[in-house]
């Protein structure tokens, strides 16, 4: 597997290298545009309202303010016109009487001929036709050149200029409204510009077009848009592709900067006087802060649209101050706000999230860095590939990384990316640190916990261990969360960025760097070995984790190695005690010792503040002597622990929601006096003959593979079971209260009681196999399996299942809205039942005809053959006249089925599509089931429709009525 991804990212680099241009990144562009003027007619009047106008919409302008003398302009200025995208030239009434103007204007028809520049020309109390053929005063003026060599060129450029699209003055009423279109003008020919500046911005434009679709830019609402994600992701290179690619769209524009440092380093009033400032167009005025804002300059912006970018904005007090409604600004304005911290968006419109580069836009990023080209110097491709790896598309570290190895040699290359295995790249690492830095103490706590401990861990587990730290881990967790210090994959697992972990552990790292007993988490194995086997710890330790398969020699402790380490608060360790163990530490909240190896744990040890207790597959025979005040366990797990000879007191236990007790085969009775507990988990346990639950809470009951011989009276009032599982409880027998009959040693009918357990969801009966009846269910029942129960009659209990799907379970769906994916009944049996009207040995049933109104669904009855392992995949087409409708697909997984067996469905019809197509009724309605043919003996369909006296089943004789009668 390994190697295949290697390969795919060879040829991808190989691919990149073919594809891209191998030329230096072409350098931007000092100016946006170059004006070009005669100073005697323009620059105290129209020249200089035009370089503000340009000035005001943040367009950087070359103006030149000295006063032209002699004939060859200054290497400045032609360097000034080289350098500049646009060059708006000014034709006036003496312009051609300037040989300076002149060599100008030949040098900027010379750049766009050769770069591309755009020219601008612009009439200004000139008729175009003097400056095109040199009439008027342009003819005076080279009547006073004659003589000169370059009066031809000079000529040539004043037509070739002259014949461009351009501005004229006298086709204006007003020198406003003049300066104003062609200042759009100029914003328009640079739209394109920013655009290949964003070509040069590698994975620019994926984000672009999403962002673009959530700002909407063509309504006249004000929207607002939050960027979000991890530091360094690329939030601010995003927003400033934005702004040059829209500002030119809007009124007024401001783009701030850095607001986190901005704020701490000068101050948000400072911050604010600059927001107003730019938006307003009035320099060095002080603005008062939200809400006290006057209303003359809400309403000014309430008459403009305007453009604002809040870049990297790291409170809600900071947005507060600077805007606090946004709802004064006028019709079609944008405000673009970057964050780390998720939870300033509490007035967004949206909120975009920027994820990590893919493989081939992050050897773009990093080889235009190294090598400044898109391609891999030759011999540095597995090179690339590894520094690459290393940064997991995050672009602060691709730049970082890449800049660091910038015209180095290959074996300075892998010497550092040898180094970064050991120690991490700090610049890269000081980036991310921000987000960690703006957290609170007991945040800053969980995140390292994560980092070190809990990385691919539930959620609720999770939270479950730090909230026994004092940690308010429920709202620190989402902290972490909004500040995309962490994220949740499959919706239950704690996952964080590689480099963000790495972040994490470098934290620690730094709290002493030379000696690690020192350090609050141990998580590195040949650090722990080291503070443990040479008794190094330190009451700086918190926290240790230590895997022995993961390391190569021999650990042999002392029975003291944990007693200097007296804050300890959490462990997981799986290591042998040849000398036994004096002390644990009392502040201990979370202790995990797989295999442990003593009879029992130390006899001081206090269990006041544990939480989760974890000791599997361990030797103990007793957890400890007498009644511990257990007022904060949560967790008891003991599985495959095959002494364990019995259980300790838990009755001070108030907040014990788990027990885990699997396999501990010695155990041979068990009370549970908790009021507290959710889950009992007694799988396995092979000697135990009699339990007892006090519970009101409990969900779970598995006494699978136990000797119990009755259940307690106690279950059938616990209203909040929803499974119980009681396969191969081969000695389990009724009690006259709650069975029909006594007739054997083992089960062989169903309690009544259980219609009692309201709440009850899964019923496993599997292998009980003189159980002959079943007996009515309560209606929250959507699974039964019943596998290898041999002795029940199959008609019976087919009838038995149909009527709790009719009376109880399908009107209990549809009371409630549910979807019904889940209802599945499963029990032995060869046939289906008689009762049913469409079944076939085919693939395949067609129902001639089916009244659409009143049909509830179907429920399918299908016969599975005996095997050891059966995998079983349903899949059904619904077709109405050859059209399809719906589509049924459900796993089924039971292995070492002794006989044939019967699986019954249920198919709402408010799940299939098109339905509202089908007008009255259906015809030729077919279900295909795909599967192969040999591994199904039967298929059956049963019409289910409502009734005013409940739910009924439809038969073809039913059907054929109801065809005739149409």
């Amino acid at each position: 597997h390994l190697e295949l991804i290697i390969a795919e990212q060879q040829l991808m680099i190989n691919t990149v290298a073919s594809s891209s241009n191998s030329s230096p990144m072409a350098s931007s562009k000092k100016y946006d545009v170059f004006l070009s003027f005669r100073g005697e007619d323009t620059r105290k009047n129209f020249t200089s309202h035009l370089y503000e106008a340009l000035k005001q919409k943040k367009i950087e302008t070359y103006i030149d303010h000295r006063l032209e003398k002699g004939d060859e302009i200054s290497a400045a200025l032609i360097k000034a016109i080289e350098d500049s995208h646009v060059s708006v030239v000014i034709f006036s009434e003496n312009y051609a009487s300037s040989k300076w103007c002149l060599e100008e204007l030949s040098k900027i028809l010379e750049c766009k001929k050769e770069n591309g520049q755009i020219v601008i020309p612009v009439f200004y109390n000139i008729d175009p036709s003097h400056v095109r053929k040199q009439i008027g005063s342009y003819e005076q003026a080279f009547a006073r050149h004659k003589g000169e060599p370059r009066c031809t060129i000079w000529k040539a450029a004043l037509t070739e200029a002259a014949n461009l699209a351009a501005w004229d003055c006298q086709t204006y009423r007003t020198e406003s409204e003049f300066l104003k279109d062609i200042v759009e003008d100029v914003l328009q020919k640079l739209a394109p510009r920013y655009r290949n500046h964003r070509k040069e911005l590698v994975g620019i434009e994926e984000n672009y077009e999403k962002i673009e679709s959530l700002l909407k830019i063509g309504s006249r609402e004000v929207r607002i848009l939050g960027i979000w994600g991890m530091g360094g992701i690329g939030k601010t290179t995003i927003a400033s592709a934005l702004y040059d690619k829209l500002s030119y769209e809007f009124e007024s524009r401001c783009f701030l900067t850095n607001v986190r440092e901005e704020s701490d380093e000068h101050g948000l009033k400072a911050l604010r006087n600059k927001l107003f400032s730019e938006l307003l167009e009035n320099e060095n005025h002080c603005f008062d802060a939200p809400p006290l804002v006057s209303h003359l300059v809400l309403s000014r912006l309430g008459r403009k649209k305007v453009l604002i970018i809040l870049d990297d904005v790291a409170t809600p007090e900071q947005l507060e101050n600077l805007i606090e409604d946004f709802d004064f600004l006028g019709p079609g304005s944008r405000v673009i706000i970057t964050t780390r911290n998720k939870q300033i968006f509490s007035q967004v419109d949206e909120v975009y999230k920027v994820k990590e580069l893919s493989f081939q836009h992050s050897l773009q990023l990093f080889c235009l860095t190294v090598f400044r080209e898109k391609r891999p110097k030759h011999g540095y491709e597995d090179l690339s590939r590894s520094a690459i790896s290393y940064c997991k598309g995050i672009p602060l570290a691709l730049k970082v990384l890449g800049a660091s190895l910038r015209s180095r040699s290959k074996g300075a290359w892998e010497c550092e990316l040898r180094k970064l295995q050991k120690f991490p790249n700090m610049k890269i690492l000081s980036g991310l640190k921000l987000s960690y830095d703006g957290l609170d103490q007991s945040q800053k706590d969980i995140f390292l916990d994560i980092a070190c401990f809990f990385i691919g861990k539930q959620r609720g587990r999770v939270t479950s261990i730090l909230e026994a730290f004092d940690f308010s881990a429920a709202s620190g967790i989402e902290v972490l969360l909004d500040r995309a210090l962490i994220t949740i994959s499959g919706g239950i697992q704690i996952e964080m960025h590689d480099l963000i972990q790495e972040m994490g552990w470098e934290i620690v790292h730094q709290e002493c760097i030379k000696d690690p007993g020192r350090r609050s988490r141990l998580w590195k194995h040949e650090e722990v070995y080291d503070v443990l086997k040479y008794n190094k710890g330190t009451d700086a330790v918190e926290g240790i984790i230590l895997d022995l398969s993961k390391l190569i020699g021999d650990l042999h402790l002392s029975s003291n190695f944990l007693e200097k380490m007296t804050n300890m608060r959490f462990t997981i360790f799986n290591v042998y005690l040849p000398n036994g163990l004096d002390s644990l530490s009392y502040k201990l909240r979370c202790l995990h010792w797989d295999g442990f190896c003593l009879e029992s744990l130390p006899s001081n040890f206090c269990a006041e503040v544990l939480v989760e207790l974890c000791m599997r597959c361990s030797r103990l025979k007793k957890l400890w002597d007498g009644v511990q005040n257990l007022v904060n366990l949560k967790t008891i797990d003991l599985w495959g622990s095959r002494d364990l000879i019995e259980m300790p007191d838990l009755s001070k236990a108030e907040k014990l929601e788990s027990v885990y007790l699997c396999y501990c085969e010695s155990l041979c009775q068990l009370i549970v006096h908790s009021k507290s507990l959710v889950v009992l988990n007694l799988y396995g346990c092979s000697s135990l003959e009699e339990f007892s639950v006090t519970s009101e809470e409990l969900t779970e009951l598995n006494l699978a593979f136990t000797a119990i011989c009755a259940l307690p009276s106690s279950i059938w009032h616990k209203r909040k079971l929803r499974s119980l599982y009681l396969r191969g409880c081969h000695n389990l027998c009724g009690s006259y209260k709650f069975s029909l009959t006594t007739l054997a040693t083992n089960v062989e009918r169903l309690f009544l009681n259980i219609q009692n357990l309201s709440t009850l969801k899964m019923l496993w009966l599997d292998d009980c196999r003189k159980l002959m009846s079943l007996s009515e269910f309560p209606p929250s029942l959507e699974k039964l399996s019943a596998c290898n129960c041999s002795s029940l009659d199959t008609d019976i209990t087919q009838q038995l299942v149909l009527e709790h799907m009719l009376q109880s379970r399908i009107p209990y769906l549809r009371k409630h809205y549910l979807k019904c994916y889940d209802e599945e009944y499963f029990f032995p049996g060869d046939h289906v039942t008689n009762k049913c009207g469409f079944r076939t040995t085919e693939s395949s049933i067609t129902i001639p005809y089916l009244p659409k109104p009143e049909l509830c669904g179907f429920i399918y009855c299908i016969i599975l053959p005996k095997g050891p392992l059966l995998d079983y995949e349903v899949s059904c087409s619904i077709y109405h006249d050859g059209i399809a409708i719906g589509w049924l697909e459900r796993l089924l997984e039971y292995e070492n089925l002794i006989s044939d067996h019967v699986v019954f469905l249920y198919h709402d019809i408010t799940e299939f599509y098109r339905i509202s197509e089908v007008n009255g009724y259906f015809r030729n309605i077919t279900f295909t089931f795909e599967n192969n043919e040999e591994s199904t003996k039967e298929y059956g369909i049963f019409p289910v429709y409502a009734s005013e006296s409940g739910l009924k089943l439809v038969g073809s004789k039913e059907i054929f009525e109801f065809e005739s009668i149409t």
